[in-house]
Protein backbone atom coordinates (compact mmCIF):
# COMPACT_ATOMS: atom_id res chain seq x y z
CA UNK A 1 0.00 0.00 0.00
CA UNK A 2 1.27 3.23 -0.67
CA UNK A 3 2.44 5.42 1.68
CA UNK A 4 0.45 8.44 2.40
CA UNK A 5 1.80 11.93 0.55
CA UNK A 6 3.15 14.04 3.18
CA UNK A 7 1.84 17.44 3.72
CA UNK A 8 3.63 19.45 0.98
CA UNK A 9 2.44 22.87 2.40
CA UNK A 10 4.68 25.64 3.90
CA UNK A 11 5.80 24.79 7.26
CA UNK A 12 5.57 27.53 9.51
CA UNK A 13 7.29 28.02 12.58
CA UNK A 14 6.51 29.59 15.31
CA UNK A 15 6.72 33.17 15.57
CA UNK A 16 9.20 35.08 17.40
CA UNK A 17 7.75 36.57 21.09
CA UNK A 18 7.40 40.10 20.19
CA UNK A 19 10.25 42.39 21.56
CA UNK A 20 8.76 44.76 24.79
CA UNK A 21 8.98 48.29 24.56
CA UNK A 22 10.14 48.95 27.69
CA UNK A 23 8.42 51.65 29.69
CA UNK A 24 12.65 53.49 30.05
CA UNK A 25 12.69 53.94 26.43
CA UNK A 26 8.92 55.28 26.50
CA UNK A 27 9.25 57.70 29.47
CA UNK A 28 11.58 60.43 27.32
CA UNK A 29 9.25 60.86 25.15
CA UNK A 30 6.11 61.30 26.69
CA UNK A 31 8.13 63.96 29.06
CA UNK A 32 9.53 65.66 25.92
CA UNK A 33 5.98 65.65 24.70
CA UNK A 34 4.66 67.18 27.50
CA UNK A 35 7.55 70.12 27.69
CA UNK A 36 6.91 71.17 24.02
CA UNK A 37 3.14 70.86 24.84
CA UNK A 38 3.47 73.30 27.78
CA UNK A 39 5.90 75.58 26.53
CA UNK A 40 3.78 76.03 23.31
CA UNK A 41 0.65 76.35 25.61
CA UNK A 42 2.06 79.24 27.95
CA UNK A 43 4.19 80.74 25.04
CA UNK A 44 0.49 81.15 22.91
CA UNK A 45 -1.26 82.70 26.27
CA UNK A 46 1.10 85.36 26.79
CA UNK A 47 1.24 85.97 23.23
CA UNK A 48 -2.24 86.11 23.22
CA UNK A 49 -2.57 88.01 26.06
CA UNK A 50 0.09 90.79 25.42
CA UNK A 51 -1.78 91.66 21.97
CA UNK A 52 -5.12 91.26 23.89
CA UNK A 53 -4.24 93.88 26.18
CA UNK A 54 -1.55 96.33 24.46
CA UNK A 55 -1.60 99.77 25.21
CA UNK A 56 -1.89 101.93 21.49
CA UNK A 57 -1.20 105.05 22.67
CA UNK A 58 1.87 106.13 20.88
CA UNK A 59 5.26 105.96 22.12
CA UNK A 60 6.36 109.83 23.18
CA UNK A 61 9.80 111.01 22.33
CA UNK A 62 11.23 114.52 23.62
CA UNK A 63 10.42 115.75 19.91
CA UNK A 64 6.75 114.83 19.46
CA UNK A 65 6.58 116.71 22.96
CA UNK A 66 8.07 119.68 21.81
CA UNK A 67 6.42 119.98 19.02
CA UNK A 68 2.37 119.28 20.52
CA UNK A 69 3.40 122.11 23.04
CA UNK A 70 4.09 124.38 20.23
CA UNK A 71 1.02 123.70 18.41
CA UNK A 72 -1.06 123.93 21.98
CA UNK A 73 0.69 127.69 22.74
CA UNK A 74 -0.29 128.28 18.95
CA UNK A 75 -4.06 127.56 19.30
CA UNK A 76 -4.97 127.30 23.12
CA UNK A 77 -8.55 129.03 23.85
CA UNK A 78 -8.37 131.10 26.84
CA UNK A 79 -11.57 129.34 28.60
CA UNK A 80 -12.32 125.60 28.47
CA UNK A 81 -13.43 123.17 31.11
CA UNK A 82 -11.34 120.10 31.21
CA UNK A 83 -12.04 116.81 33.06
CA UNK A 84 -9.23 113.81 33.57
CA UNK A 85 -9.61 110.67 34.22
CA UNK A 86 -6.23 109.58 36.08
CA UNK A 87 -5.75 105.79 36.57
CA UNK A 88 -2.55 103.81 38.89
CA UNK A 89 -1.85 104.37 42.67
CA UNK A 90 -4.24 107.37 43.32
CA UNK A 91 -6.93 107.66 40.74
CA UNK A 92 -9.44 110.38 40.25
CA UNK A 93 -10.97 112.25 38.14
CA UNK A 94 -10.43 116.05 37.79
CA UNK A 95 -12.52 118.62 36.81
CA UNK A 96 -10.54 122.48 36.00
CA UNK A 97 -12.26 125.40 34.86
CA UNK A 98 -10.22 127.98 32.88
CA UNK A 99 -10.82 131.30 32.44
CA UNK A 100 -9.31 133.98 30.48
CA UNK A 101 -5.69 131.07 30.76
CA UNK A 102 -6.20 130.91 34.52
CA UNK A 103 -7.54 127.98 36.29
CA UNK A 104 -9.68 128.90 38.46
CA UNK A 105 -11.39 126.27 40.38
CA UNK A 106 -10.74 123.04 39.99
CA UNK A 107 -12.58 119.58 41.81
CA UNK A 108 -11.20 116.13 42.70
CA UNK A 109 -14.04 113.72 42.50
CA UNK A 110 -16.34 116.35 42.61
CA UNK A 111 -15.04 117.52 45.73
CA UNK A 112 -13.18 121.55 45.48
CA UNK A 113 -9.87 121.86 45.84
CA UNK A 114 -9.23 123.93 48.04
CA UNK A 115 -5.64 125.43 47.23
CA UNK A 116 -5.41 127.59 44.60
CA UNK A 117 -2.10 126.72 44.02
CA UNK A 118 -3.09 123.31 42.89
CA UNK A 119 -5.91 124.27 40.77
CA UNK A 120 -3.35 124.59 37.42
CA UNK A 121 -1.71 121.09 38.35
CA UNK A 122 -4.57 119.19 35.79
CA UNK A 123 -5.02 122.22 32.87
CA UNK A 124 -3.77 121.88 29.72
CA UNK A 125 -0.63 123.62 31.06
CA UNK A 126 -0.30 122.02 34.45
CA UNK A 127 -0.41 118.71 32.19
CA UNK A 128 2.28 119.76 29.70
CA UNK A 129 4.30 120.70 32.89
CA UNK A 130 4.08 117.36 34.08
CA UNK A 131 5.20 115.79 31.39
CA UNK A 132 7.80 117.73 30.59
CA UNK A 133 9.75 117.08 33.95
CA UNK A 134 9.28 113.38 32.52
CA UNK A 135 10.79 114.44 29.45
CA UNK A 136 13.97 115.90 30.84
CA UNK A 137 13.93 112.21 32.95
CA UNK A 138 14.49 110.97 29.23
CA UNK A 139 16.70 113.38 27.89
CA UNK A 140 19.10 112.90 30.99
CA UNK A 141 19.36 109.40 30.29
CA UNK A 142 20.37 109.78 26.74
CA UNK A 143 23.00 112.16 27.20
CA UNK A 144 24.30 109.75 29.82
CA UNK A 145 23.67 112.36 32.62
CA UNK A 146 20.98 110.82 34.58
CA UNK A 147 22.08 110.19 38.51
CA UNK A 148 20.74 106.83 40.35
CA UNK A 149 17.38 108.65 41.75
CA UNK A 150 16.94 109.70 38.16
CA UNK A 151 14.10 107.24 37.03
CA UNK A 152 14.05 105.04 33.83
CA UNK A 153 10.59 105.65 31.98
CA UNK A 154 8.42 104.91 29.24
CA UNK A 155 6.79 107.52 28.03
CA UNK A 156 3.53 107.87 26.14
CA UNK A 157 1.17 110.04 24.60
CA UNK A 158 -1.49 111.09 22.03
CA UNK A 159 -2.63 114.38 21.38
CA UNK A 160 -5.90 116.38 20.14
CA UNK A 161 -5.80 116.77 16.72
CA UNK A 162 -7.45 120.74 16.86
CA UNK A 163 -6.01 121.87 20.17
CA UNK A 164 -3.05 119.84 20.97
CA UNK A 165 -3.78 119.07 24.55
CA UNK A 166 -2.45 115.67 25.91
CA UNK A 167 -5.66 113.24 24.94
CA UNK A 168 -3.80 110.85 26.74
CA UNK A 169 -0.61 110.02 28.54
CA UNK A 170 0.78 107.17 30.01
CA UNK A 171 4.29 106.57 32.47
CA UNK A 172 5.51 103.60 33.31
CA UNK A 173 8.97 103.67 35.75
CA UNK A 174 10.83 100.62 34.62
CA UNK A 175 11.88 98.29 36.93
CA UNK A 176 9.37 99.46 39.76
CA UNK A 177 5.47 99.18 40.02
CA UNK A 178 5.14 102.66 39.04
CA UNK A 179 2.50 102.76 36.38
CA UNK A 180 0.42 106.24 35.85
CA UNK A 181 -1.85 107.18 32.86
CA UNK A 182 -4.45 109.91 32.34
CA UNK A 183 -7.15 110.40 29.41
CA UNK A 184 -8.95 113.53 29.10
CA UNK A 185 -12.67 112.72 28.82
CA UNK A 186 -14.07 115.68 28.27
CA UNK A 187 -12.81 119.03 26.61
CA UNK A 188 -15.60 122.18 25.99
CA UNK A 189 -14.12 125.46 24.86
CA UNK A 190 -16.11 128.26 26.61
CA UNK A 191 -17.48 131.14 25.35
CA UNK A 192 -17.23 134.01 27.82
Amino acid sequence: MPEPAADVGPTYAPAAPAAKTSSRAIMPRIVLGVVIGVTLGVGGSLFFLRWTNRDPTPDLTPELFYAAHERWKAAAPADYDIEVRVTGSQPAVYRVEVRGGQPQAAKRNGQPLLSRRTFGTWSVPGMFGTISRDIEAIEKHAAGKADRFTPRLILRAEFDSTYSYPKRYRRIEQWSNVDVAWEVVEFKIVQP
